[in-house]
């Protein structure tokens, strides 16, 4: 996990810790999309078609944008972006800032397996966006893709004074029957 994580949720943020099982096990991800549910993907250099995933596939942690073969399958629903192929279903939470006001440029997102209580997903056409009513974004389908293919929220302008280590992205709903490269 992120120590960018673990430093935010031991300051008391919050956002608890994703539950992680002692050994994972991994929900094989199925490779036709089931019914009412969404791939996931970048659609821009580097991190053209990357899917969203954790790592092992299916089981609460980090959110990152990897592999097709692994990629998870998703809707939205009342606000909370869900994970329909795991089970328990994963929820993707956004880390709280202490400081809202001025919150830091990265929020760490991770799965976890109680629903997000830290702002609302929703589609803006096919764009996966996120807001909370407390942090004031420009975009609100910026996101960062960082170290070890970690999925961030970009609280700052999209393509402008981008973190080292990082690269700007929106990422999209695919609903072809198959993900691919």
């Amino acid at each position: 996990m992120k120590l960018a994580l673990f430093a935010a949720l031991s300051a008391g943020l919050a956002a608890p810790a994703p539950v992680e099982a002692d050994d994972p096990v991994s929900t094989p991800t199925p490779t036709t999309l089931q019914p009412g549910a969404y791939w996931i993907r970048a659609v821009e250099a580097p991190n053209f078609h990357k899917y969203l995933q954790t790592k092992p596939a299916n089981v609460p942690g980090t959110a990152i944008l990897d592999s097709y073969t692994t990629a998870g399958q998703f809707n939205i629903e009342d606000g909370q972006l869900v994970n329909k192929v795991s089970n328990p279903p994963l929820y993707l939470w956004v880390e709280e800032p202490a400081d809202k006001a001025n919150p830091p440029r990265t929020l760490a997102t991770f799965f976890n397996t109680t629903k997000n209580p830290f702002g609302t997903f929703a589609w803006q056409g096919d764009a996966l966006t996120w807001s909370v009513p407390s942090i004031k974004r420009q975009n609100l389908a910026a996101w960062l893709v960082c170290e070890k293919q970690a999925l961030f929220v970009n609280t700052g302008a999209y393509g402008y004074q981008t973190p080292s280590g990082c690269a700007d992205q929106t990422i999209h709903y695919y609903n072809d029957k198959t993900a691919n490269n």
